[in-house]
């Protein structure tokens, strides 16, 4: 293995694919990506980079941009209108229900379909990503580039149903009677939360939930436009809503988040990019009520905080400063502090255990949730582990879907050996921050091209540009190709 690979979900051949970068073979390194990642042009542009931040590379001048590499070798096939070299056999096998084609749901059917199954994906919305469709601005990840990833999977083979939200178009236990062999659920978490303050409200005009917000403007839905907008939150989510907010239209955009900056959970890169946009971070900052009249926002309540001893989280509590309450005009509000997922399809299953964080308890790496009669009922994605990232739902629905392989072929629910072994080598942590690599610093991390920021915050026009020829190669040329050896027994 490598730090980087063990630090990667879906556990790409990271060292592989970006030395046949340096070598010019970009098509073979998009290939060799694709064995464990469907999605390698989506990916290449909104994973949050766990190989990177365990990339040896960093303790000396600082990481391979393995990310934008990534991106690099999809645009390149991509530009050429090249097909991707995946095939799949005959489809011979099962039919296999998967609930959602969100990442977990599209890798599933993606791994299924070349194992020779036929997998048949139900999506409530009229198009596949999920969240990552409707959840994550075009600015970011371009639809089309998402939905012709998607869709690829047809061409291996499976199917794919639009518009079909299950639990109201068709029950749950209709996919269990038999016609499908097996059922992954993967529906995602597409419900926003608030934090139940005063002044809370669908019906309130200028507030939103932030999963709904991006939502309602990925579907071309009108949306509320004013001059001051304040979202709430310090993830992700939040760093979205506030850069759609100002695209939106709103003149004004503040973030508020109840610890400092540093803290922030969102990625580093997205809250440098924000701030370019003139966004104002309102740090140690804690609404107390959202403040309207006549039915609108026009403001929102706050309080300071300062930071006391850590949480079970790890980070130092905030605590509110006694008296420092304040009111800061604004004539919108977004709460963007979390996602849920609607189990309601389950809502008469029984047999399926959810958990205290209303996810789908399942029995651990294999994935299986329940097995009714002889249909294997599996879950993964963050409908099984609450809210994660989008490399995380890539990796449960290709771990689902050799379990799945396994369930109908063996009758076995044994979890993979791999994943045992996989699993055992991430909690050995290979990467150490302090280790002295031995190399001399020589040639910084590549950047990658921005719109420039007057013309960017006009549009939703996607905002980066991915590496040239010459740079992608040179980029390449700098990982230090840090495979480890590691022997494990697994009984």
């Amino acid at each position: 293995t490598a730090p980087c690979k063990s630090a990667c979900p879906a556990h790409l051949e990271i060292p592989e694919y970006v030395e046949l970068i340096k070598k010019g073979k970009f098509e073979e390194s998009l290939h060799l990506i694709r064995r464990d990642n469907c999605l390698p042009g989506t990916v290449g542009r909104v994973c949050v980079r766990p190989c990177e931040f365990n990339c040896r590379r960093q303790n000396v001048d600082g990481p391979v941009q393995i990310k934008f590499l990534k991106r690099f070798v999809a645009d390149y096939e991509l530009e050429r209108n090249h097909k991707p070299l995946v095939t799949a056999p005959e489809k011979k096998g099962a039919k296999v229900a998967v609930i959602g084609a969100g990442p977990a749901g599209v890798s599933c059917a993606y791994f299924l379909a070349q194992l020779g199954f036929k997998p048949v994906v139900f999506e409530a919305l009229g198009e596949p990503g999920g969240m990552a469709a409707v959840g994550i601005p075009d600015y970011r990840l371009p639809r089309e580039l998402l939905r012709n990833e998607a869709e690829f999977i047809k061409e291996l083979g499976a199917e794919i149903r639009y518009n079909t939200d299950i639990g109201k178009d068709i029950s749950f236990s209709d996919l269990t009677g038999g016609e499908y062999r097996a059922v992954f659920i993967a529906i995602g978490a597409r419900l926003g939360t608030s934090m139940g303050v005063p002044g809370e409200g669908d019906d309130v005009t200028g507030f939103y939930k932030g999963a709904d917000y991006l939502r309602d403007v990925a579907l071309g839905k009108k949306v509320y436009v004013g001059d001051t907008a304040i979202i709430v939150g310090g993830g992700n989510v939040a760093i979205d809503c506030a850069r759609t907010a100002l695209r939106t239209g709103f003149k004004k955009v503040k973030i508020v988040y109840r610890r400092s900056e540093a803290e922030m959970p969102a990625d580093k890169v997205e809250i440098t990019d924000a701030k370019a946009e003139n966004i104002e971070m309102c740090v140690l900052t804690n609404p107390k009520r959202i403040v309207v009249e006549g039915g609108r926002v026009v403001g929102v309540e706050v309080i300071d905080m300062e930071l006391g001893p850590p949480d079970a989280s790890g980070r130092r509590a905030p605590v509110e400063k006694v008296g420092s309450e304040h009111i800061i005009p604004a004539d919108g509000c977004i709460m963007a502090i979390g996602q849920a997922i609607d189990l309601g399809l389950l809502k008469d299953a029984t047999d399926i255990q959810t958990t205290k964080w209303k996810t789908v308890a399942v029995q651990g790496l294999n994935k299986l949730a329940a097995i009714r009669g002889n249909v294997g009922i599996f879950s993964g994605g963050d409908c099984e582990t609450g809210p994660l990232t989008l490399i995380a739902g890539l990796a449960a629905g290709k771990e689902a879907a050799f379990q799945i392989a396994r369930f109908i072929g063996e009758g076995s629910t044994e979890p993979m050996k791999e994943w045992v072994i996989n699993k055992y080598i991430e909690s050995l942590k290979p990467y150490d921050k302090k280790e002295n690599v031995g190399q001399v610093a020589g040639t910084e991390p590549a950047k990658i091209h921005h719109m420039p920021v007057e013309k960017r915050i006009r549009t939703m026009e996607e905002v980066e540009t991915g590496f040239t020829h010459e740079e992608a190669i040179a980029e390449a040329r700098r990982c230090l190709r840090c495979y480890r050896l590691v022997v494990a027994a697994v009984g």
